[in-house]
């Protein structure tokens, strides 16, 4: 009866701490932690000149932030503060110049300080964003140690670095050119805003401690690149030989991304 009664007791005692615990997550007004995203990025092209045919890149560290409303344990606010290490590329439909000195791509405006010139083929650009996502929570009550939720907002990215790598040949077409660590501070929107769903899990594994996973997809709202200005753009086609004669343009797309979040919250 022993080797029955004791394993029962074992059990039934771990099973009410879980409970106790999962009930003093419940009743926390504020949970904070720190979060790992990883993910894809997907450039919409706003514009028949480029093309963008491979998923990029994004990887994130930063903080995250779950808050109830006074009024329900079901009901809160999801933010946060991530440091985003971004990937994308894309490529030009026809024949595209760019002029370069070394470290930086030229503007239409000062294109006449130029070192040399290259036929673009392909470029990827990598860059640093600071990102708070800002998203309305609706999440279920404890069941057991587990509980679920979905979220609703938008993730708000301001760009803090960024990089180019441009391949391709020489003007002539003779020789292949790739300048690596190339900076174009006209080419980007320093906002990117998105908006968008997820949904998760959140496991109460000791304690307090709550480890959260989470999946969403976040649709781009404003440009990616900036196109606004004639005298920032960078790329260009050359429309008359003689005399000879640039049409500049600037790439257009939105970001849409896939991201899956890991946080751990105290």
């Amino acid at each position: 009866m022993k080797k029955i009664f004791y394993p029962l007791l074992t059990t039934l005692l771990c099973f009410q701490v879980g409970q106790l615990n999962a009930q003093d997550v419940a009743s926390k007004k504020v949970q904070a932690g720190l979060t790992f995203n990883a993910g894809a990025n997907f450039l919409s092209p706003g514009t028949t000149k480029i093309t963008s045919e491979d998923a990029g890149f994004v990887g994130s560290i930063g903080i995250a932030m779950h808050s109830s409303f006074k009024s329900s344990e079901n009901l809160g606010l999801s933010t946060g503060l991530d440091f985003d290490f971004g990937r994308n590329s894309y490529n030009p439909t026809s024949i595209t110049y760019v002029d370069y000195v070394e470290g930086e791509v030229m503007t239409q405006e000062n294109a006449g300080s130029a070192t040399g010139t290259m036929r673009l083929q392909s470029r990827e650009l990598k860059t640093i964003k600071l990102s708070i996502p800002l998203m309305l929570m609706f999440r279920t009550n404890f069941i057991g140690d587990f509980r679920y939720f979905g979220k609703f907002g938008l993730r708000n990215s301001f760009l803090l670095s960024q990089q180019l790598t441009d391949s391709g040949t020489d003007a002539f077409g003779v020789e292949n050119v790739t300048n690596e660590l190339m900076s174009s501070p006209g080419e980007f929107f320093i906002y990117n805003g998105s908006v968008g769903l997820s949904a998760g899990a959140e496991w109460n594994f000791v304690g307090s401690t709550c480890l959260v996973l989470e999946a969403g997809y976040y649709y781009g709202i404003t440009p990616y690149f900036l196109d606004r200005k004639e005298e920032n753009k960078t790329m260009y086609n050359v429309t008359s030989l003689v005399p000879f004669t640039k049409d500049y343009y600037s790439a257009s797309a939105r970001q849409n991304q896939l991201i899956f979040k890991l946080s751990i919250l105290f």
